[in-house]
C-alpha cells in the first residue's frame, strides 16, 4: 500500500512467531506480526544491535519473565501431594499377653495366653480416588500458567507496537520540524525583501521551538516504552532496534468465527478444571463415607499346654457415616457456582468480543478514508498553498495551517494503525486463540 507522503523506510515482514509454553500439556499459540522499523534514536551504532521482531520478543518474555517461574514450583508441590496422597495407612502390629499375675491356675505365666496378630484396613479405592483428585486438582496448574503466559504475551505484543508507532511519530517529529524550519527559511527571505513583515518570521520560529519540544517530549516517551519492552524479559532498552511492518491492517474473521473462538478462553477452560475438581472431591467424599472393613490374623500361645492356635478376626463399623454429608453438600453448591461463573464469563466475554470487532470496523473505515481521501487532498492542497504564498496569493496564517493539517492526518493514521493493532491484540487474548498483527 502507498503510505502517501509519511517519509518512513518499509521493513520486509517479520517472521511468524512460535513457542512453547513452558507447561507440558498446553502449546503457546503462535504469533505473527507485521509492525514497521523507524530509525533508529540511540547513540549506539545500528552493527551493534540486535535486530528484535515481535516473535523473538515473546519467545524471551516466555522464557525469562519470573512470574513463569512460579508455576513450575506450583507443579512439584502438586507432586508432592499426588505422592502423599497414594500412601496408605499402614498395618498394626499387636502383642497381647493374657491370664496371668492372677492367682490360683493363673499366678505367674503358667495360664497364660499370649496373641501375636497383624490388622489391616481395606483402603485401595479410597488412595485410587484420592491419587484421582491430587492429580486432576494439579492439572489446572498448567491452564492458570497458560493464562498468565497469554497476558504475558500480549502484554510484550502492545509495548512492542506501542514501541514501533512512538518510533514513527518521532519520525514524524522531526520531519515536522523540518518543515518549520524550511518555513523559517522561506519567511527570512520575504522580509529581507519587504514581501512579509517581520512578525511572521517571529510566528515561524515560535512554530520551531514548539515542534522541537515536541520531538524532545517522544524521545522521553519512548525511551521509557523501550524499558517497559525490555523489562518484559529483563534486557537492555537500548541493545536491540525494533523490526516489522506497522502500516498494514490485521484481517479480522467474522462475529461468527470470532464467538466460535471464544471457547478457547483459558479463563473459561481453568472454570470447567475447576468443576471437575469438585466432581473429583465430591466421589472422594463418597468413597470415604463408605464402612472401612479392618481385617487381623495371628498366632495364640497357651503357656499351660505349649500349644498354639490361629486367630482372624473382621471389623465393620456400624450405621451410616454422615461425616461427609455436608462436605458434599458443600462441593456440589461450588459446582452450581462455577456454573455460573461460566455461564457469566461467557456473556461478559461475549460482549467485549461484539464491543472490540465494532472498533476494528471503526478503526479500518478511518485507515481507509485518511489514506484514499483525505491525506491525498491534503496533499495536493499543500502544493499548491506553497505556489500561491510564494506568489503572495496566500497568507502565512492560511500557508501553515494547510502544512499542519496535513502533519496532523499523518498522525491520525499512525493512531489508527496503532488503535486497530491493540484492538487485535486484545480481540485474540479474549479468544484464547493465535496472537497476529
Amino acid at each position: 500500500m502507498s503510505l502517501r507522503d509519511i517519509d518512513v523506510q518499509k521493513i520486509p515482514t517479520a517472521s511468524r512467531f512460535y513457542g512453547r509454553f513452558l507447561t507440558p500439556t498446553y502449546s503457546v499459540f503462535f504469533v505473527g506480526v507485521a509492525c514497521l522499523l523507524a530509525s533508529t534514536v540511540n547513540a549506539q551504532s545500528v552493527s551493534q544491535q540486535t535486530i528484535l521482531s515481535l516473535d523473538q520478543a515473546v519467545h524471551r518474555t516466555l522464557e525469562q519473565h519470573p512470574q513463569l517461574g512460579v508455576f513450575l514450583h506450583r507443579r512439584e508441590a502438586y507432586q508432592g501431594l499426588v505422592e502423599q496422597v497414594g500412601v496408605g495407612e499402614r498395618p498394626n502390629v499387636s502383642v497381647m499377653v493374657e491370664d496371668f499375675g492372677g492367682n490360683g491356675d493363673h499366678n505367674g505365666l503358667g495360664g497364660a495366653q499370649s496373641t501375636l496378630s497383624i490388622s489391616w484396613i481395606t483402603q485401595n479405592a479410597r488412595i485410587d480416588q484420592r491419587i484421582q483428585s491430587a492429580r486432576v486438582a494439579a492439572s489446572q496448574v498448567d491452564i492458570e500458567q497458560e493464562v498468565t503466559a497469554l497476558d504475558l504475551s500480549a502484554q510484550t505484543a502492545r509495548l512492542f507496537v506501542q514501541a514501533l508507532v512512538e518510533e514513527q511519530r518521532l519520525t514524524l517529529a522531526k520531519k515536522a520540524i523540518q518543515q518549520a524550519r524550511d518555513a523559517v527559511a522561506t519567511i527570512q527571505k520575504r522580509v529581507e525583501v519587504g514581501k512579509s513583515p517581520e512578525f511572521e518570521r517571529l510566528q515561524a520560529e515560535v512554530e520551531l521551538a514548539q515542534r522541537e519540544l515536541e520531538a524532545e517530549d517522544l524521545q522521553h516517551v519512548l525511551s521509557s516504552t523501550r524499558y517497559q519492552l525490555a523489562a518484559q524479559w529483563g534486557g537492555e532498552r537500548d541493545g536491540f532496534r525494533l523490526e516489522g511492518e506497522l502500516f498494514k491492517a490485521p484481517a479480522v474473521g467474522s462475529v461468527d468465527q470470532q464467538l466460535a473462538r471464544l471457547k478457547q478462553n483459558p479463563a473459561l477452560t481453568l472454570l470447567a478444571t475447576q468443576k471437575r475438581i469438585a466432581e473429583s472431591e465430591i466421589e472422594l467424599a463418597r468413597i470415604e463415607a463408605k464402612p472401612q472393613w479392618q481385617f487381623s490374623v495371628g498366632v495364640r500361645r497357651f503357656e499351660a499346654t505349649d500349644d498354639f492356635g490361629m486367630i482372624a478376626g473382621v471389623s465393620v463399623p456400624l450405621g451410616k457415616d454422615r461425616s461427609s454429608a455436608g462436605k458434599i453438600r458443600s462441593l456440589l453448591a461450588k459446582q452450581g457456582e462455577y456454573d455460573s461463573e461460566s455461564a457469566a464469563l461467557k456473556r461478559q466475554l461475549g460482549t467485549q468480543l461484539y464491543v472490540l470487532l465494532q472498533e476494528i470496523n471503526h478503526s479500518q473505515h478511518v485507515i481507509q478514508t485518511l489514506q484514499e481521501q483525505i491525506i491525498p487532498i491534503l496533499s495536493s492542497a499543500q502544493a499548491q498553498a506553497g505556489q500561491a504564498y510564494e506568489t503572495g496569493q496566500l497568507g502565512y496564517q492560511q500557508w501553515t495551517a494547510i502544512l499542519n493539517k496535513k502533519l496532523g492526518a499523518q498522525q491520525d493514521l499512525l493512531s489508527a494503525f496503532e488503535a486497530i493493532h491493540l484492538q487485535h491484540i486484545e480481540l485474540q487474548r479474549l479468544t484464547g486463540t493465535t496472537l497476529t498483527f
